[in-house]
Order: C-alpha cells, then structure tokens, then sequence
C-alpha cells in the first residue's frame, strides 16, 4: 500500500494554513495546536531533512540521590507507597532527617548516617520495616508474636 510523502513537502503548519487559506477547513475545524503554534512558533522551523544537533546528556546526580540508594541498599525496598496520602515515606524521613544532620556540620559521612539511624530509631520510626508490619494490622499478640488467621470453607 502505497503511503503519503508529503512530510516532503511542507510541514504540518503549512498545510493546515493552507487549508485554512483555500476554504478546505473551516476556522472552528482547526486543530487545538494550531492557535498555540502560532502563538509560539518553534525556534528550528520542524522539517523532516533537518540536522538534528548532538548534545550530550548531562547526568544529574544529587546528594539526596547517593543517600537514598545507601539506605534502600541497606533497609530494602519493603514500604507500600500510597500516592493518594500525602504521608512521607521512611525513606524520604530518612533523608530528610540526615540532610538535617548534615547543615548542622561537624561529622563525617559514617557519623551523619549512624546519628540519623539512631535519632529515628528513638522517635519510634522502623526503618527495616519488619517488626511492625503486624502491629500496624493489629495482628501481633501480647507476646509479640505475628497471629496466622486460619481460613475454613465450611
């Protein structure tokens, strides 16, 4: 089957102007981009035998980045985030909490990870994550221990 070529010919701007100008299209038939094309053009008119330019992908990396992946290597992954609840993660109050450590100043990076570990670990934050998941569900026993629901289909 045989395909248009006419990319070839103009660009698509040209042709719905074109359109436009012979009557073929009528004004509130025009394509939603066609008034915000015109509003703001592109700098580089979009043809198809254009050279496109190489630039390099500059990579971006910051200090938050290095932290979380330390602490995601070192906890795991194991929290549910629910992206309708505006609730932080442990990660994210992790990091927070060491960036806070790190304006203060005076410590390395070992000491900064260690004081944030312990200044969580004492206002009551899990940050492995296991011990807590049945306590959250209310499903720990008096002596600490995970209850097993027994399922029956009688």
């Amino acid at each position: 089957m045989a395909q248009s070529r006419l990319e070839a010919i103009g660009t698509i701007y040209s042709r719905v102007t074109g359109l436009l100008k012979s009557g073929a299209i009528k004004a509130d038939q025009i394509p939603l981009w066609y008034p915000v094309y015109e509003a703001f053009p592109p700098k580089y008119e979009p043809r198809f035998d254009r050279v496109v330019e190489e630039k390099p992908v500059r990579k971006i990396l910051y200090q938050e980045d290095v932290i979380r992946a330390k602490y995601y290597k070192t906890y795991g992954n194991w929290e549910v985030v629910n992206l309708f609840n505006d609730e932080k993660s442990t990660a994210q109050t992790f990091v927070d909490k060491y960036l806070s450590l790190a304006q203060a100043g005076g410590f390395t990076d070992a000491e900064l990870w260690d004081r944030a570990v312990s200044s969580l670990e004492l206002e009551g934050v899990n940050l492995g994550g296991k011990e807590t998941l049945g306590q959250e569900r209310g499903e720990v026993d008096e002596n600490g221990f995970t209850r097993k629901h027994k399922i029956s289909f009688q």
